[in-house]
C-alpha cells in the first residue's frame, strides 16, 4: 500500500487554514483530557478523515478516543468542533504524517512566548498560570470566567502580551489531574479563596502594582481582591460581570436557571452526576461556534460539573455590594444593552456603587463577545490603561 506525502511547500494557504481549524478544535479539549485522562467522543466526530484527526491527536498529545456514546448531547458539543473542522475538503489530500508535522508546527508557533507556571496554596489549592509579554513591562492579571479553560482568554493574551506582561491563572480545581477525586474536598472552593489565588500568583511571580481584569464570573474575586490589597492594584477592569448585587439588579434568565441548576448539583456528587447525565440526554441550546468545547467542559462528567457547582455557585451566590462600596480603585467596566447571559443592569449597578467608575455600554454584543478581544475591545481597554501608566 503505498501512502500519500505532502511536502511543506506543496501544502497550499486553504489545506493550511483547514489544519489550522482542526488544531484549534483538538487543542479545545487538551484540558480536559489532561485532567480526565483519555477521553471518548462519538464515533462520528471523524468520519471523513480518521486516521489523519487521529495523527493530529498523537502529535498534540490529547489522547481522544472515538468510541463514546452517540446520544450523549454534552459529548455531541464537545465533539462539534472538531466534526465541523475534519470535514473541510482541503484536508482529503493532505497525508496524516505530514497533518502530524504541520499540527506540530502550528501548535509551537501558537504556544511560542508562553509560560506556563503552578501556584501552590497552602490549603492544597494548586493553581496553574499561563502568561506571555516581557517580564519587564507593566502587568495585567486577568481573573478569567469561573471554572473555564485559560484558552477563552488567548485572544486577550495576544493582544495585550505585545506590551504588557499579561497573566491569567486557571480556577482552583479546574487544571489537575482527576487522580483522587475527593482531592478538591480537601480545600475551598469559596470567593475569598479564588481572590486568594489572585494575589498569590501577583506574589509568585512579583508582579508588582498590576491592572487587574476580571471577565465574567471572574469579576466577584477580581473585586475582592482589588478591596482586600488596594496597593497592589493600578486599575480594575470588568467585562460583562456576573455579580450578584441585591434584588435592585435585574437578572437575565439564564443566570436564574444557571444558579438554581448550580445549587441542585453542588449538593454531592451524586447529584451531580445525575443531573449531567439528565442534562446530556437532550439537546443542548445555546452551544456557541468556534467556542463550544471549552464552554460546554464543566458538563464533561459529573465531577467537573460538581467543581463547577461549588465554584461558580460561590461567586453567584457572593453579595459583591459592600465589597464595591469599598473599592476605591480606578475601574471600568464594560457591557452591552443585548447581553442575555449576564444582565446589563448590573454593570450598571455597579457603576453607581464603586467611587470611581467608568461605564462603557455597548449597543451590541454577546456575553463571549468579551473574550475575542476585537479592536474596539482592546482600544476601549489600552485607552483606559494609559491613563494609569
Amino acid at each position: 500500500m503505498t501512502t500519500k506525502t505532502s511536502p511543506a511547500s506543496s501544502v497550499g494557504a486553504g489545506t493550511t487554514d483547514a489544519l489550522t481549524d482542526l488544531v484549534a478544535a483538538v487543542r479545545q479539549l487538551e484540558g480536559l483530557v489532561r485532567q480526565t485522562g483519555p477521553f471518548a467522543l462519538p464515533a462520528d466526530t471523524c468520519d471523513r478523515v480518521p486516521e489523519l484527526v487521529a495523527a493530529v491527536c498523537r502529535e498534540l498529545g490529547v489522547a481522544l478516543a472515538f468510541d463514546g456514546p452517540e446520544g450523549d448531547h454534552a459529548l455531541l458539543a464537545l465533539a462539534a468542533e472538531i466534526r465541523r473542522a475534519q470535514r473541510s475538503p482541503a484536508l482529503t489530500a493532505l497525508a496524516p504524517q505530514d497533518a502530524a508535522r504541520l499540527a506540530r508546527e502550528l501548535r509551537d508557533r501558537e504556544d511560542e512566548g508562553l509560560r506556563v507556571h503552578c501556584v501552590p496554596r497552602p490549603d492544597g489549592a494548586e493553581v496553574e498560570v499561563v502568561e506571555t509579554g516581557p517580564e519587564d513591562a507593566p502587568s495585567i492579571l486577568i481573573s478569567p470566567a469561573c471554572g473555564m479553560s485559560h484558552r477563552l482568554a488567548l485572544p486577550w493574551l495576544r493582544a495585550l502580551g505585545t506590551r504588557y506582561r499579561c497573566v491569567v491563572p486557571q480556577t482552583r480545581g479546574t487544571s489537575e489531574p482527576l487522580i483522587d477525586s475527593t482531592g478538591f474536598d480537601r480545600y475551598l472552593p469559596g470567593v475569598p479563596e479564588q481572590a486568594g489565588d489572585l494575589l498569590a500568583v501577583a506574589e509568585a511571580l512579583d508582579l508588582g502594582p498590576f491592572h487587574l481584569m476580571g471577565m465574567c464570573g471572574g469579576a466577584v474575586p477580581a473585586l475582592l481582591a482589588a478591596h482586600q490589597q488596594p496597593s497592589l492594584i493600578r486599575s480594575l477592569s470588568l467585562w460583562h460581570a456576573d455579580l450578584e448585587l441585591g434584588p435592585e439588579s435585574a437578572k437575565t434568565d439564564h443566570q436564574a436557571n444557571l444558579r438554581s441548576l448550580l445549587d441542585l448539583a453542588g449538593e454531592s456528587r451524586d447529584t451531580a452526576g445525575w443531573l449531567r447525565d439528565k442534562i446530556a440526554s437532550g439537546p443542548m441550546t445555546g452551544v456557541p461556534l468556534t467556542l463550544g468545547p471549552l464552554v460546554v467542559r464543566p458538563y464533561a462528567t459529573g465531577e467537573l460539573l460538581y467543581r463547577y457547582a461549588r465554584l461558580t455557585g460561590a461567586t453567584m451566590h457572593w453579595d459583591s455590594r459592600e465589597t464595591a462600596a469599598a473599592v476605591t480603585r480606578p475601574t471600568l467596566i464594560v457591557t452591552s444593552t443585548d447581553d442575555t447571559t449576564a444582565h446589563p443592569d448590573g454593570s450598571r449597578r455597579l457603576a453607581r456603587l464603586l467611587p470611581d467608575a467608568r461605564l462603557v455600554v455597548t449597543e451590541h454584543g454577546t456575553h463571549l463577545d468579551a473574550f475575542r478581544a476585537d479592536p474596539g475591545q482592546q482600544e476601549t481597554l489600552l485607552s483606559f490603561l494609559r491613563e494609569r501608566d
